[in-house]
């Protein structure tokens, strides 16, 4: 009979284990320059003794003057400075008939500044303005301010004039009347309740006499959206290439007015490597200096582990903190390293590209540049995450040097970018009466000894978001 009983033991396992130190290293090789300078300003705030180093501006040349004060300097004794009896100097804040405790320049430059601190007015403020100018009256204000709290991003009014007229006890007549008020408004067709009005109202203003034009909006502008030239050509009774001619002056104007003046501020990108070209011929590979700031370790609190009067528990934290910012600085460190390792392997790797172009772009897999480095293919995806690099065709975000390959009649394998690329330069030179098809492509490509499928140059075309042959065909 088999006994249940409860004992102890003790085994020995191995296991992969992610450290709190290991996981930050992690982290920081994949974050991008902004969200690296955004974490480092959280560690700053919280971490007493991690410091950044401001990078100070290229020193001025001295003036003679400023050169003699220099020397003189040097020569003065080292006096114990005494505030309290300096302060007392300046008691009276009057001296002389002067009141010193300002200083008029100072007091200048920063009115200036104050003047200078702007915010961009807002699409509505800017409605709002126009309005309080062109209104008869209050209540054609009142009205009309109302209305524009209806008015999207886009300039279109999303708001119903109904409710708007028993909201306000006001009638619907005196409602139309302020929104075509609005309509009068800059941009030209803000205020429109669809895409057809919002035209319209623009071409009253661009090309008051194009009756022609007015009628293909009105009428034909879901047909034209489809490129069915012929068919509204025949329903209007004109040829092909007026239509075509109708066509361009509408592409001049705007269907969305309100994103004229979007406020949303511009988004920069700031290189994480650059790569140049050396006289020999050579590329040379090298980090941004502005990608990434640099920290240290505060001196003072340096000062209070050495000194004896600091307690025991203080010490015990500031040790605990100094080990956390040397971590951190490692860690930067060690992704400085890799970026510049890995960038250092794509750019000798794509060498053709740096010197011709994207048509010489060579197909690359993470896992060549990881063999390359020495380090896991995770670790390649991890740091070109989010990493833009410089290079003398432009700048491109790391991972755009990665791409697979296309086995061409000569034995060599020819990148997907760069297939792209050729696909783009045949419909920018094909005839535009007589545009090529997808097939038409494919078979060009056969030719060059690239053997693609109609579907796969079908889909290289949507990824560069071209037209399909029908809606490209122009008629004049």
């Amino acid at each position: 009979m088999m006994q249940m009983e409860h004992r102890l033991a003790q085994t020995q396992t191995q296991r992969l284990m992610l450290t709190q130190k290991m996981q930050q290293a992690i982290q920081i090789l994949q974050l991008s320059s902004i969200e690296l300078d955004q974490y480092v300003q959280q560690e700053l705030e919280t971490n007493p003794v991690l410091e950044q180093i401001q990078k100070e501006p290229e020193a001025e040349k001295e003036t003679p003057q400023e050169s003699a004060s220099s020397d003189d300097s040097g020569k003065l004794e080292d006096e114990p400075f005494d505030l309290d009896a300096f302060a007392s100097q300046w008691s009276d804040p009057h001296r002389e008939g002067r009141d010193l405790s300002r200083n008029p320049d100072a007091d200048a430059r920063r009115q200036y500044y104050e003047n200078s601190i702007t915010r961009e007015e807002s699409f509505s403020a800017r409605l709002l303005t126009q309005l309080r100018l062109a209104a008869p009256d209050d209540r054609a204000y009142q009205i009309g301010e109302r209305i524009i709290g209806d008015i999207d991003d886009k300039g279109y009014f999303t708001g119903s004039l109904e409710e708007i007229a028993r909201e306000l006890a006001a009638p619907l007549d005196e409602v139309e009347d302020a929104l075509q008020l609005i309509q009068r408004l800059e941009p030209t067709g803000v205020g429109a309740r669809d895409v057809v009005e919002c035209l319209l109202l623009q071409i009253e203003v661009e090309y008051p006499e194009e009756v022609q034009l007015k009628t293909l909006v009105a009428d034909h502008l879901e047909a034209l959206e489809h490129r069915q030239i012929p068919k509204i050509a025949k329903a209007m009774g004109i040829t092909p290439e007026r239509v075509e001619q109708l066509k361009d002056m509408l592409a001049a104007l705007n269907p969305w007015p309100g994103h004229e003046y979007s406020s949303d501020p511009p988004q920069y990108v700031t290189p994480d490597v650059i790569v140049e070209k050396l006289e020999d011929g050579d590329y040379i590979t090298y980090l941004s200096s502005d990608s990434v700031p640099e920290l240290r370790i505060s001196s003072e609190y340096r000062r209070l582990m050495r000194s004896g009067g600091t307690v025991r528990e203080a010490k015990q934290y500031i040790r605990g903190k100094m080990e956390s910012a040397r971590w951190l600085i490692r860690n930067i460190e060690q992704r400085q390293s890799t970026i510049l390792r890995i960038a250092t392997a794509i750019a000798e790797v794509q060498k053709a590209f740096l010197d011709k172009g994207i048509e010489y772009i060579r197909p690359l897999t993470l896992q060549e540049i990881a063999d390359e480095v020495g380090v896991h293919e995770a670790t390649v995806s991890r740091t070109t995450r989010g990493k833009y690099m410089q290079t003398p065709q432009g700048l491109f975000e790391m991972k755009f040097f990665f791409s697979p390959g296309l086995r061409r009649d000569s034995g060599e394998n020819q990148s997907a970018r760069s297939v792209q690329s050729m696909i783009k330069n045949l419909i920018d030179e094909e005839d535009k009466t007589k545009p090529l098809s997808d097939q038409k492509i494919s078979d060009i490509l056969k030719e060059q000894g690239i053997h693609i499928a109609r579907r796969t140059v079908t889909k290289y075309r949507e990824n560069l978001g071209i037209l399909t042959t029908s809606l490209r065909k122009q008629y004049q």
